[in-house]
C-alpha cells in the first residue's frame, strides 16, 4: 500500500524529559530536523535494529506527550534571564556602534542568587496547548492541521494518544511527489548489473546475478592462486611446493616474512583480478547510485557519475579489517606486548582508510555509461517500490535473505569447490608431481 497516512511517514526526532535542562533541550533542537522538541514522560529505546528488538522484548509502550518546545520558546525563556543579567545582555540597535566592553552589572545582594539558564528545565518552558496529528490522518488532513496551527512540524499520536514521532510538510509533499527514500540502501555488483536493497525491497539484477557474483569472486581467487604458484615455481620450486601444500601464504600455520609476502601477493593478485573484470565498474556504479540516493540527488548519469566510488558501508572495508587481523595473528614476528599493542592501534585507526584505498584503486574502477545506467535502473526500481509500500521492518531472517549475501556465498562456495580440484591438478602439472 502507498504512503497515505501520517502514521506511515512519522519519523523519530530528539525528545526531552521534564527535568532536562534548557541547555540540553537547545542542543537537541540543534540536531533536530523539525525545529521542535517533544517533551515526553519516558525515553525511547535506542533507534535502529537493536532498539526495535529491545522494544519488542519489553513490550514497549510509546510515551505520553507532555508538551512541546520550539525555537521561539527558547527565546521567551532566555531573554528575561539575559535582561536580568545586564553583563550578559547587551542591546545594540541598528546603526549604533557595538560597545567595546560589556557593562558592569550591579552587585547582587547577599540574599539574591544569580539567574542561570542552566537552572531552567523543560517543564518550565514547554507549551501544553499544542496541536497534534492523529496517526490515521490522511496527508491532506495532516497538511491542513499544520496550517491551522501555523507549525513547521507537529507530533503524531496513536489511537491511545501516545507519542510516535514528528511530522512536517516536507514529509507529506515528499510522499505525494513519490520521492520518499529508504532509510538505508545497500547493494552488490553482479555480472548482470547493479543489485540494490533496503533490507525489505530489492531492485536491479535478479538473484541469479548474486550467485554469479560469487562465482566471479571464486574465479578471481583461483586465478590469483594459479598465477602466484607459477611465479613461485619459476623462482624456486621448493617455495612453490610449500605454497601448494599450504605451509606458506593465507593458510600458513606460522609466521615469517616470506609467508607475509606471499599472503600480501596473493591478496593483491586477487584484488587486481577483480579490478580487471567488468565487476569493478559495476561495483563503482553501485556505490555511486547509493550515494546519489542518500544525498537526495536526481538519478541521472550526469549526477551519478560525480559521486564517490568508495562507500563506507562497502564489504571491502570488512575485507580490509579481516586481512589486517589475519596478518597480525599469523605473521607477527613476535607476540610481545609492544607488538600486539602496535598492531591493535594500527588496525583500530587505519582499517577504514585501508578499505577506502582498496575501493578506490582495486575493487572499483570508473564505470561506463552502461554500468551507470544499470545502477540508475536499480535505484529507480527500489525507489518506485518503496513509494508503494508502507515502512514495515521485516524479520531478521528475511532481511538476511534480502541482503544478497547467501546467494553470493553459495556461488562462491560452489566455485571454490570446483576450482580447488582444478588448482590441485594444475599444481601437480606445474610441479611435476
Amino acid at each position: 500500500m502507498p504512503f497515505v497516512t501520517a502514521g506511515q511517514l512519522v519519523r523519530s526526532a530528539p525528545t526531552a524529559l521534564e527535568n532536562d535542562s534548557l541547555g540540553l533541550v537547545a542542543e537537541n533542537l540543534r540536531s533536530s530536523n523539525y525545529g521542535t522538541i517533544a517533551v515526553v514522560d519516558k525515553i525511547f529505546p535506542v533507534e535502529g535494529e537493536y532498539g526495535q528488538a529491545q522494544r519488542a522484548a519489553r513490550n514497549f509502550v510509546p510515551p505520553r506527550l507532555l508538551g512541546l518546545i520550539d525555537e521561539r520558546d527558547l527565546s521567551h525563556a532566555v531573554l528575561p534571564i539575559l535582561n536580568a543579567n545586564p553583563a550578559r545582555a547587551v542591546a545594540v540597535l541598528p546603526g549604533e556602534p557595538i560597545p567595546s566592553a560589556l557593562p558592569v552589572s550591579a552587585p547582587l545582594a547577599a540574599h539574591e542568587q544569580p539567574i542561570s539558564v542552566a537552572a531552567v528545565t523543560a517543564r518550565e518552558v514547554m507549551r501544553t496547548d499544542f496541536g497534534f496529528i492523529p496517526a490515521v490522518f490522511s496527508l491532506h488532513n495532516a497538511l491542513l492541521t499544520l496550517d491551522r496551527y501555523e507549525a513547521s512540524a507537529l507530533p503524531v499520536l496513536d489511537s491511545e494518544g501516545r507519542y510516535l514521532g514528528m511530522f512536517s510538510r516536507s514529509d507529506a509533499v515528499a510522499a505525494l511527489g513519490e520521492n520518499v527514500r529508504p532509510p538505508v540502501v545497500g547493494g552488490m555488483a553482479t555480472p548482470l548489473g547493479v543489485w540494490l536493497t533496503d533490507g525489505r525491497l530489492t531492485g536491479g539484477a535478479p538473484p541469479l546475478g548474486l550467485f554469479l557474483s560469487g562465482l566471479v569472486l571464486a574465479t578471481c581467487y583461483a586465478l590469483a592462486h594459479f598465477v602466484l604458484l607459477l611465479a613461485l615455481a619459476a623462482i624456486n620450486s621448493q617455495w612453490a611446493v610449500q605454497f601448494a601444500s599450504g605451509r606458506v601464504g593465507l593458510d600458513a600455520g606460522g609466521g615469517g616474512l616470506f609467508s607475509l609476502l606471499v599472503t600480501g601477493a596473493q591478496g593483491f593478485l586477487f584484488l587486481l583480478a577483480m579490478r580487471l573484470t567488468p565487476l569493478a565498474g559495476i561495483h563503482a556504479a553501485e556505490h555511486q547510485t547509493v550515494w546519489a540516493i542518500e544525498r537526495g540527488l536526481p538519478l541521472t548519469p550526469e549526477i551519478v557519475e560525480q559521486m564517490p566510488r568508495a562507500h563506507p558501508r562497502c564489504g571491502t572495508n570488512l575485507i580490509a579489517l579481516i586481512g589486517l587481523v589475519t596478518i597480525w595473528l599469523q605473521h607477527m614476528p613476535s607476540f610481545d606486548s609492544v607488538t600486539i599493542l602496535f598492531s591493535f592501534i594500527f588496525t583500530f585507526f587505519f582499517w577504514r582508510q585501508f578499505g577506502t584505498a582498496l575501493q578506490e584503486h582495486l575493487t572499483t574502477r570508473p564505470a561506463t555509461r552502461a554500468q551507470l545506467e544499470s545502477g540508475i535502473k536499480a535505484g529507480r526500481e527500489i525507489m518506485a517500490k518503496y513509494q508503494s509500500q508502507a515502512q514495515v521492518m521485516p524479520p531478521l531472517v528475511f532481511r538476511l535473505l534480502n541482503s544478497g549475501m547467501l546467494f553470493s556465498f553459495a556461488g562462491m562456495l560452489l566455485g571454490l569447490w570446483v576450482l580447488s580440484e582444478l588448482l590441485e591438478l594444475a599444481a601437480h602439472w606445474i610441479l611435476g608431481l
